[in-house]
């Protein structure tokens, strides 16, 4: 019990009152301050680690080496019903135990309990994860809680696969290394199997490993680097500092070769994490990277306000440079439907506002910003009426059709995670701007895909 309480304090990091203390840890309920403290202090007697001080209990850790060999594993699986929900588990090796946990935006009380516990069996254990990422959403997960972040050993086994198998290593997620390894397939269904076998599949790859190089973490790691290929910026007129510089935003980013000739054009949603892609280790067995990086000197972006404008911006450019190592063609290879020639008008949130981008025929005409949660004001009614329902269209410039392929192939790609008006399917003016008055007046839910529905209309009396 002791223990228990010592574990959840070491946790914590901080004092606590002893009412917190027996309620998360002990499930006991005090009717006040004074009966809890006496509670508590007759559980813990005279164990010197703790002490009480101005109402709170202090725990005095004692200082203990990271075992050898003690390993933990830790598993974050993202939910496919829910695009923020995510859940876990962590394995301990020594005891065979395991810990699953759930954490889901929107939870107004969620369960820390779990998430506590694995926090606390992973301590003074080598924590292996898949990658990085997975390490990255759960000092996310701690956070939101309130539980500090990991700051111990940590391994990727996915770099250590790479290092130890790397003529047929091709794996992308942790179960693909049941074959390689001779390893039975796990249950991806459940966390807690997963990290077992991640664990399972550690140790075989460690057999692997020259005995060399296993006496410790450190040198383990060393080791993994060294077989992992790296980017040689020195043909390049720019470093790696300026990867850590693109700002994480939507845009384009043209790629120059030493004559100053455009020689790539790309669209990026995140354009840090875009760009930084190709001088990755993992990029550099990819033949289109590699066909870049043989031309590639200088490297320039451009930030848009949304991924649309980056869309835009991106298809002017290719028209313009024509560059040399660009694939845009392949978008336009096969036809796509869905949104080809369609009468649509886009709406993209940006903070207060909403930007609108109005499609006719297929092809982007007319951009308008208007605020969120009031009613479309006057000349925006005026602007739909005259695309979509004047008796007399007008006439607008046609686009190039390789142009109006990209836009119809880019909607059709999102239309899961875009809010859109069809204007030929919704039928009249009026029920446009009923439509679009539901959306701007809606702004928490229009960043989320929503399907609004009209109402029947009244029955008319004969």
């Amino acid at each position: 019990m002791r223990d228990k309480i010592a574990g959840y304090m070491e946790l914590a990091g901080r004092p606590l009152p002893a009412e917190q203390i027996l309620r998360e840890v002990l499930n006991i309920r005090s009717p006040n301050a004074f009966a809890a403290d006496k509670v508590l202090r007759g559980i813990l007697g005279t164990d010197a680690r703790f002490h009480s001080k101005q109402g709170l209990w202090h725990f005095k850790a004692a200082r203990r080496e990271t075992q050898s060999g003690a390993i933990a594993v830790l598993i974050i699986q993202s939910s496919i019903s829910h695009a923020r929900s995510f859940r876990g588990a962590v394995h301990a090796s020594a005891s065979d135990s395991s810990w699953e946990f759930l954490c889901m935006e929107g939870m107004k009380t969620p369960d820390v309990k779990p998430l506590r516990e694995a926090r606390l069996r992973a301590e003074n254990h080598l924590l292996l994860v898949w990658n990085a990422k997975e390490l990255r959403l759960w000092d996310l997960m701690l956070s939101s809680v309130g539980l500090p972040s990991w700051n111990g050993e940590t391994l990727a086994v996915s770099m250590l696969a790479a290092r130890v198998l790397p003529q047929a290593f091709s794996c992308r997620h942790a179960e693909d290394l049941a074959p390689w390894l001779d390893l039975a397939p796990p249950d991806t269904d459940r966390p807690a199997a997963m990290a077992r076998f991640l664990a399972a599949a550690y140790r075989s790859l460690l057999d692997l490993v020259p005995t060399a190089h296993r006496g410790s973490t450190a040198e383990l790691a060393r080791w993994i680097a060294e077989g992992s290929a790296k980017v040689d910026f020195s043909r390049f007129a720019f470093g790696r500092e300026l990867l850590t510089g693109i700002p994480a935003s939507p845009g384009v980013y043209l790629m120059r070769n030493r004559a100053g000739e455009v020689i790539y054009v790309g669209k990026a949603g995140n354009l840090q994490r875009r760009v930084r892609s190709y001088f990755s280790a993992r990029s550099l067995k990819d033949p289109k990277v590699v066909r870049i990086h043989s031309q590639l000197y200088s490297l320039e972006f451009f930030t848009c306000a949304t991924e649309v404008e980056a869309l835009l911006l991106e298809a002017r450019m290719i028209q313009d440079f024509h560059p040399a190592i660009n694939l845009q063609e392949e978008i336009h290879e096969q036809p796509d439907r869905y949104g080809h020639g369609g009468n649509l008008l886009l709406l993209i949130p940006a903070g207060q506002w909403a930007e609108i981008y109005f499609l006719k025929d297929g092809s982007f005409i007319a951009r308008q910003s208007v605020p969120l949660g009031s009613a479309p004001a006057k000349k925006l009614c005026a602007k739909i009426r005259t695309i979509y329902f004047a008796k007399r269209r007008r006439k607008h410039a046609a686009r190039e059709g390789w142009e109006t392929e990209i836009v119809a192939r880019w909607l059709s790609a999102h239309r899961k995670r875009l809010n859109f008006i069809d204007a030929d399917e919704t039928g009249s003016y009026d029920a446009v701007l009923q439509q679009l008055e539901a959306y701007l007046k809606d702004p928490d839910r229009l960043t989320h895909k929503v399907y609004y529905r009209l109402p029947p209309p009244h029955p008319t009396k004969t």
